[in-house]
């Protein structure tokens, strides 16, 4: 004989269930480490991330199904040493819902097991340079100190790599088409309708110039620099070196415009 349950049963059973299941996602939750990211780095705040599994290499992680995840905002130089740390768990927060050219998924990786943020673990060892382009600038204090420890201790590619001076345009002039960071103090600024110059020496034709396009100085303003009062500063920029006239970077993140004392330390 087949034993029926009653409506009123059945009913409490559902009840039960769905109770139940917000609790276990909750405690799964509740399990995880925090990610290490700075506040107000994550695209949304609060968002626990798309859980990935995959083969991870240095910035980048395979998952199962094929994909390609990448860590936002880093620079590799070819001759760095390049990890791989086989299957990993990680959480990964999306800062674009289109893929690069290479269709790859551009985003902030963490490992699920540590709350560990891909981008501090290589710019911290020297694998990895800091390069601004998406991350939102709250990303950025505390990985450019990761950055400064590492190079103050000549890990990784800052073995070899160093700060150039924008005072020595000769010596920029062979690292056009590299990504560089360079140092100095700005000289004088030029306006255009389009383009706000920092020009480090008299002559463009010959002498280092970082530009910022005029329609961008009100994000740059918001994320506190002031790019009109930057003359007579000493600051450290970086990107890709240009030739137009002299070498030339030009500034699209307020992170790639940083503050320095005199003496060459981070204001």
């Amino acid at each position: 004989m087949v034993r029926r349950r009653s409506p009123a049963k059945i009913l409490a059973r559902l009840k039960a269930a769905c109770c139940a299941a917000p609790f276990l996602v909750s405690v799964a939750l509740a399990d995880q480490p925090r990610p290490a990211l700075p506040d107000g780095c994550l695209p949304e705040a609060g968002a626990v991330g798309q859980a990935l599994e995959g083969t991870l290499r240095a910035a980048e992680l395979r998952a199962g199904d094929g994909v390609v995840y990448r860590q936002i905002d880093l620079h590799m130089p070819e001759a760095a040493a390049l990890p791989g740390d086989g299957v990993r768990q990680m959480r990964f927060w999306a800062v674009s819902e289109k893929p690069d050219r290479w269709q790859r998924r551009r985003g902030h990786l963490v490992d699920a097991a540590t709350g560990a943020w891909t981008a501090r673990d290589l710019v911290g060892t020297g694998v990895a340079i800091a390069a601004p382009a998406l991350a939102r600038p709250a990303c950025f204090p505390s990985l450019m100190q990761a950055e400064r420890d590492a190079r103050a201790r000549e890990l990784g590619i800052w073995k070899t790599e160093r700060v150039q001076s924008a005072h020595r345009p000769r010596a920029l002039a062979s690292r056009i088409g590299r990504y560089t960071l360079v140092a100095g103090r700005v000289l004088s600024l030029g306006e255009t309708r389009s383009t706000l110059y920092l020009n480090f020496g008299r002559r463009w034709s010959r002498d280092f110039t970082a530009t910022i396009a005029i329609k961008e100085l009100d994000a740059f303003t918001a994320a506190g620099v002031d790019a009109r009062s930057l003359e007579g500063a000493a600051i450290r920029v970086r990107g890709v070196l240009l030739q137009s006239g002299g070498p030339l970077v030009e500034i699209s993140h307020p992170a790639q415009i940083e503050r320095l004392e005199t003496d060459g330390t981070r204001r």
